[in-house]
């Protein structure tokens, strides 16, 4: 297929988490206005990845119950309901972020759904860019939406994150004749939910970096003080370091093989890793070091997803699979890295257990890319 639905992956993408980033900056304003717990702020980030887990495996049946273009104006529809509603009371604060971390769950499984059925050439260029998307309005809404809140209010600054999700849906509704027929993406061969050596290196993969992702993003503020640094530097230093992922995401659209990137994913986690121990440009280095490299190997994560097999129908189950094990892995390692770090009164510990887990990272990933290459 032509590359007309360009323009509508990329405004799907946006969406993918600016919901769930941009809401921590927030979290001050929104426990005072509704008097809620630390505790329950915390689930408008843990409630999303847990429903990015379950939503990820129901995916693929409703893919081949519904096809993708009607569920794509549910899922558009569910997020911007949702994002209007959130910040109202409590009750629908939680309720909206459930929503919006379904709606996200099964968009996590579309989009490459989308990309394999209608640009099967071109899936490495288009995994990168809608990846660069996703991560450039994540960084911006996060650092937009405290300047929103201060003109016209939290409310309005959280309803607006459901924005792009309205241009969404007016892109699904404008590109329904173009999006592929049911009968091409559900093909007339049944494909069984099994976990070949394929899909379950993919799944370990998926997990391990976002496990080593989502654990960075929500510790590296309080470690990187830990370490010597202001609260003010620490907030800088986490937007340094989701805003370097942004180029990262183009590196594969250059045609780099697979495996070759994995010395250099290892070299980037390591070098970064250890920068954190080191006040002033350490910090700096580690920022930028450890963003992009997490970053590439999201992307690359993506690619292997979205090439790991001709049939749509496989990549969406693979893709199902993969996200569903990594998302549910990465609400549960934060809380064991800030428990080691209150047995033990250190953030050492923790930073090991992060370095053995980049390590097994890269190994995961040379045997699921010498595993692609032999099929």
């Amino acid at each position: 297929m032509s590359k007309k639905l360009t323009p509508l992956i990329l405004l799907l993408a946006m969406n993918l988490r600016l919901a769930v980033t941009a809401i921590p900056p927030l979290f001050g304003i929104i426990q005072q206005h509704l008097h809620i717990t630390n505790t329950t702020t915390a689930l408008l980030v843990t409630l999303p990845l847990i429903c990015f887990a379950i939503g990820a495996l129901a995916a693929p049946r409703l893919i081949h119950q519904l096809g993708i273009g009607p569920l794509l104006l549910l899922t558009t529809g569910i997020l911007v309901i949702a994002n209007i509603g959130r910040p109202i009371n409590r009750l629908t604060l939680i309720g909206g972020t459930i929503l919006i971390g379904g709606a996200i769950a099964l968009l996590n499984i579309l989009i490459p759904t989308l990309i394999a059925a209608t640009t099967p050439s071109r899936v490495t260029q288009m995994t990168s860019y809608y990846s660069l998307t996703m991560n450039l309005i994540a960084a911006i809404g996060t650092a937009i939406i405290l300047p929103l809140a201060t003109v016209w209010g939290w409310t309005t600054a959280m309803q607006l994150l459901g924005l792009p999700a309205g241009f969404a849906l007016l892109a699904s509704v404008f590109y329904r004749h173009a999006l592929p027929t049911q009968s091409r993406v559900t093909s007339t061969t049944n494909v069984h939910w099994k976990l070949d050596r394929s899909t379950t290196l993919l799944a370990l993969f998926m997990g391990c970096q976002s496990l080593t992702f989502y654990t960075l993003t929500t510790w590296l503020p309080t470690i990187y003080q830990a370490f010597g640094a202001s609260a003010a530097e620490a907030g800088t230093l986490l937007s340094v370091f989701q805003l370097v992922g942004i180029p990262a995401a183009l590196v594969l659209t250059y045609r780099w093989h697979f495996q070759r990137l994995l010395p250099l994913i290892l070299l980037g986690y390591l070098v970064g890793l250890t920068c954190l121990l080191w006040r002033g440009w350490g910090h700096w280095l580690s920022a930028i070091i450890l963003g992009f490299t997490c970053s590439l190997v999201f992307t690359l994560a993506l690619n292997l997803i979205a090439t790991s097999s001709r049939r749509v129908t496989v990549v969406a189950q693979r893709s199902a699979i993969a996200q569903s094990c990594g998302y549910l892995l990465a609400a549960v390692e934060p809380l064991l890295l800030g428990q080691l770090n209150h047995i033990f009164a250190s953030w050492q510990p923790g930073l090991f257990l992060i370095g053995g887990l980049m390590i097994l990272t890269v190994s995961i990933g040379y045997a699921l890319v010498t595993t692609t290459h032999q099929q």
